[in-house]
């Protein structure tokens, strides 16, 4: 996505209306096809008042506010959560708000600072929102948990592993080992007992970016045309999970 924005940025070709058209292809339709699933399936199983309760989930996933709605209902790990069938798609909203917001916000600064600068603007960005994360997930740890602010920095660590590409790192199977050892550690220094954002979000993050920063081209995994595959359907997978 970053690469998108800054070389049409660059060349003077970005177009913001193109690039929500792109991701409203990518993303509304199988949500949308979720999301009625559900109201015909509910509509023959559930009692009214669990209905109504649906209704009004399905039509904040459109809206892409579900991550604002989920905050003001409970916490994620609440007893009546898992009850709620679209509650994963919180995530999404705040994957859309990321989406409106970023290419605006870089938009609007190019008029202002030459696309070196933006980069810089960028990692910045990333750094102080990481640092907002760990402060607000002690404060306000259901607000950090579901808000894009606590959570734009995941998505920009992504755009600084793009314009900041390390060349010891290219092709180097050393750093998307520590990137997999990294992801995978969160499974055994995580509990339900941390903080969560916080800082321990580094960890996978961290590991994503060494996987995106390798970029190895000979690797078993992401390299694996089976990988791929599920790669490309893991937005659906995501969704009907």
């Amino acid at each position: 996505m970053t690469g998108i924005i800054f070389k049409g940025l660059d060349t003077d070709s970005f177009s913001i209306i193109k690039f929500y058209i792109a991701r409203a292809n990518r993303i509304i339709p199988a949500l949308a096809i979720l999301c009625f699933f559900l109201i015909f399936f509910g509509w023959f199983f559930l009692y009214n008042s669990e209905y109504n309760v649906l209704a009004k989930h399905v039509r904040d996933s459109l809206y892409f506010l579900f991550n604002h709605t989920y905050w003001l209902e409970s916490g994620y790990f609440d007893a009546d959560s898992h009850e709620k069938w679209l509650l994963h798609t919180w995530s999404l909203s705040a994957e859309w708000e990321f989406y409106i917001a970023y290419p605006l916000f870089l938009f609007v600064l190019s008029k202002i600072f030459n696309i070196s600068t933006l980069r810089v603007l960028v990692f910045v960005a990333a750094i102080l929102g990481f640092c907002f994360c760990v402060f607000a997930s002690f404060y306000w740890p259901d607000a950090a948990y579901f808000l894009l602010p606590t959570r734009a920095w995941q998505m920009l660590l992504g755009g600084v592993a793009f314009l900041y590409p390390i060349d010891a790192f290219k092709n180097n199977p050393k750093v998307e080992f520590w990137g997999w050892l990294f992801i995978f550690g969160t499974y055994i220094f995580i509990t339900n007992d941390n903080l969560w954002p916080g800082y321990l979000a580094l960890m996978p993050v961290f590991g994503a970016f060494l996987i995106i920063q390798s970029n190895n081209s000979k690797s078993k995994i992401t390299n694996n045309v089976y990988f791929q595959k599920i790669g490309s359907w893991s937005y659906s997978i995501y969704l009907w999970q």
